[in-house]
């Protein structure tokens, strides 16, 4: 035992530089403001100076992300001298803010030291358009259109679009939109050039009379200056169903059950242009009257002609109505009609329409 404590100080004296770390920071952030980018990686550094009395080293350098690469002093660092920890942030396919970070380790104790780095990029045209494809003056956006689908009446659903700002002033969107049910809202509220923005879409289904499919037109601008130019359409979709939550397990098993007959209409090879007619029975297999809500196809080409108000327990009635083929494309279709009841556990049905056109 004694010949190891004495073999464990001849090895810490031996070293006195495996001592932690006494360095002081000139900075621990760097922020590349704005850049294009075209001008490819770019570089920074930050430094630190060894202000203890012994020598220490960098143990190691960790980027947070692949789209930064880092180098540092591989040397011993004496007392007095200066360190640099460099680092290369790649924009390519990055347009916009980041905030990324490169963690730095000292000294025998593995001491840690957080550099934060940040920027914005400002997107090279490529890169926007395979990004934010569509253009409404200063704002790209990256879709027009969200989906929420199957909302349950009662609860609430969130949907989220970003867009960014590729002209060269700051811009502050302005939106409209006609229904209660929906709220929308950004953040930030302001857009910086090359800063990119969220736009939130909640969904309060409580608000909404309607069953079934819903849609919501909203109109965004850039604001300012741009208002009442380069106005973009933002469509948001949804289908509310009843909620069974609340409903005990007795309720459910007494409850109507829906089922559609046939579940694909089959119009066959070679249909030519014209109005097909289409009907299906709405199969209520169980104990209690099932309520028929809507009817319906988000294929602009279906009509529906009628469909039963309720079907008694047991029974069965049919939805009447047509498929016109003139501007559905050639080869071959599948086009849904739904059908939105109240049965607790399938209050969405589909029925297909298939077939071949010429």
């Amino acid at each position: 035992m004694r010949k190891s404590i004495v073999a464990f100080l001849v090895f810490v004296f031996s070293f006195p530089f495996l001592l932690p770390a006494d360095v002081k920071w000139l900075s621990t952030e760097y922020n590349y403001g704005a850049f294009k980018e075209a001008e490819g990686p770019r570089k920074g550094s930050v430094r630190f100076v060894n202000t203890g009395s012994k020598p220490t080293f960098i143990r190691n350098v960790r980027p947070s992300c692949g789209c930064t690469g880092a180098e540092y002093t591989e040397d011993m660092i004496q007392p007095g001298d200066t360190a640099t920890v460099s680092f290369i942030y790649d924009p390519s396919g990055r347009p916009g803010p980041f905030d990324k970070t490169v963690k730095v380790y000292l000294g025998a104790d593995n001491e840690l030291q957080v550099v934060r780095i940040t920027g914005t990029v400002i997107g090279a045209p490529e890169t926007l358009e395979k990004s934010y494809p569509y253009e409404g003056g200063a704002l790209r956006y990256e879709t027009l259109s969200q989906t929420m689908g199957e909302v349950k009446k009662g609860s609430a659903r969130h949907v989220f679009i970003n867009v960014y700002n590729q002209g060269t002033d700051t811009v502050r969107p302005e939106w409209t939109s006609r229904s209660s049910a929906l709220q929308v809202d950004m953040t930030p509220h302001s857009l910086a050039p090359g800063e990119i923005g969220t736009f939130g879409f909640y969904l309060n289904s409580t608000k909404e009379p309607e069953a079934g499919p819903v849609e919501y037109l909203v109109k965004v601008s850039p604001g300012g200056d741009f208002k009442g130019r380069d106005v973009r359409e933002i469509r948001i979709t949804a289908a509310i169903v009843p909620d069974s939550r609340s409903m005990s397990a007795e309720e459910i098993e007494n409850g109507p059950r829906a089922y559609l007959v046939p579940e694909f209409i089959d119009f066959g090879e070679d249909v030519s242009e014209g109005e097909l007619p289409f009907e299906f029975d709405v199969l209520n297999d169980g104990k209690s009257e099932l309520e028929v809500r809507r009817v319906y196809s988000h294929n602009e080409n279906v009509r529906i002609t009628s469909f039963p108000k309720k079907v008694g327990g047991e029974g069965k009635d049919k939805v009447k109505g047509s498929l016109s083929l003139t501007s559905v494309p050639s080869g071959p279709f599948r086009i849904a009609v739904e059908v939105i009841t109240n049965d607790p556990l399938h209050p969405l049905r589909t029925a297909n329409l298939v077939g071949i056109k010429k």
